[in-house]
């Protein structure tokens, strides 16, 4: 995936990348069609024989406009910018709109990975990992994360092999 190549070393390969989970945007979605249906309401019941009423409309407009992309917009462009990273060396998370922030953890340091999911997260195949490392800082917590188990078994995997050292490619015989 292009958007994960930039962060990538010379000698790392890229494992999986992920977005949060697709509900994530129900809110944003729903706000929109609330924004849809007030906008719809407001100008259906504008008195249009009435001077004042097209400037009336042009500010209902606008307001909505700027309730779109302050509900709709932002967060959308949030989610698409938020994107979990894992090499066969390291785990990163990325994130931010304007400001970019982002965790780096080498595989070499995590003691655990656990996963939670609700009843919902479960139906809709969703939940939150926490990835423990050996050092004092604290956890890297991946919330939202489509199929925590498989994502949860794909670190441990990694994390088995990063431990495991490599053995030098001779001639066999």
């Amino acid at each position: 995936m292009p958007i994960a190549d930039r962060y990538l070393s010379d000698d790392e390969e890229l494992v999986h990348v992920v977005r949060q989970h697709w509900t994530v945007l129900i809110e944003e979605f729903t706000a929109l069609l609330l924004i849809v249906a007030a906008v719809g309401a407001a100008l259906w019941f504008m008195p249009w024989e009435e001077t004042w009423a097209l400037i009336a409309a042009g500010v209902v407009g606008v307001f909505a406009l700027i309730a779109a992309l302050a509900f709709c917009v932002i967060p959308l462009l949030r989610w698409s910018t938020t994107v979990y990273i894992l090499t066969n060396r390291r785990l990163m998370t990325r994130d931010g709109l304007i400001s970019r922030q982002g965790r780096d953890m080498p595989l070499t340091r995590v003691n655990d990975v656990s996963f939670s999911m609700s009843i919902w997260e479960r139906i809709m195949r969703y939940g939150t990992l926490s990835v423990q490392s050996a050092s004092e800082q604290e956890a890297i917590v991946l919330k939202k994360v489509p199929r925590p188990e498989w994502f949860q078994a794909e670190i441990y995997k990694r994390v088995n092999d990063a431990h495991r050292p490599e053995t030098p490619a001779g001639p066999q015989g």
